[in-house]
């Protein structure tokens, strides 16, 4: 921080990925909850204008209302595990807000729904697009956690940086949702992926994890009525590109 000086901070940084929010939940709403202490401790030494956090469609829990706006209240579950990565981000969200107006400064919330593109990790510790991408290429049996009827909504990495970077240009003290309203199916986004690749689709299903979310789309009106702008990759187009883009996670055998 008193190297660069920065006048804008995007604090996007956090220990993210599934399989991290049932495996390690301590560590996780522990370190993500001091990640941002420190970020906001950097920014008293700097001549800081505005700080941008990426909080997380998580904080909505299992919304009333889908597609879901800003006004959904924050819904967290104590005893569901699930719920430490959520519970990092809510606070996070107070922290920002309170540190902001503390040292009257300018803030901006992204609840950002499902981003993806290349140069995601392709472990099982990743999310899930390119997690399919590795179990097509490589495993010799396709699973998904779950019955594969629940569903997502994917905004493509570049689009992501578009909006986010209007937004923060024009916006100040405010939450916007962020991410493609393009809501899909996991079965579907599987079965797109394997189209792509050139496989058959032949899915294991897997028994579901505890507390996941039937459903996540958002409600992006109030970011496109603000800088009239909203994703424009498609996702079988997004899914192409990323599938280009991991393309060194394949076997050689795999490569087309």
């Amino acid at each position: 921080m008193k190297k660069e000086k920065p006048s804008i901070v995007y604090h996007y940084a956090a220990i993210n990925g599934t399989k991290f929010f049932y495996d390690i939940p301590y560590k996780l709403i522990s370190n993500n909850i001091d990640i941002t202490k420190n970020v906001l401790e950097g920014c008293k030494l700097i001549p800081l204008k505005k700080i941008i956090y990426a909080s997380s469609s998580e904080i909505y829990g299992t919304p009333k209302t889908i597609p879901t706006s800003e006004k959904e209240l924050i819904s967290l579950n104590l005893f569901a595990d699930r719920d430490s990565y959520a519970t990092s981000k809510a606070v996070g969200e107070f922290y920002v807000r309170l540190f902001a107006e503390k040292h009257n400064k300018d803030y901006l919330i992204f609840r950002i729904f499902n981003t993806y593109g290349p140069r995601m990790d392709t472990s099982a510790t990743g999310q899930v697009i390119p997690e399919f991408v590795r179990k097509i290429t490589k495993d010799d049996v396709f699973t998904i956690i779950g019955n594969g009827k629940f569903t997502r909504s994917f905004c493509y990495v570049d689009d992501h940086v578009r909006l986010v970077i209007k937004l923060a240009e024009t916006q100040s003290n405010d939450i916007f949702n962020v991410g493609d309203d393009d809501e899909i199916t996991i079965n579907k986004l599987a079965e797109t992926m394997h189209k792509i690749l050139n496989r058959k689709f032949k899915p294991k299903y897997l028994p579901a994890r505890p507390y996941d979310h039937p459903r996540r789309c958002p409600d992006i009106s109030k970011m496109i009525n603000v800088i009239n702008d909203k994703p424009k990759i498609s996702l079988e187009e997004g899914l192409e590109r990323t599938i280009k883009g991991l393309g060194h996670c394949y076997n050689k055998r795999d490569r087309r």
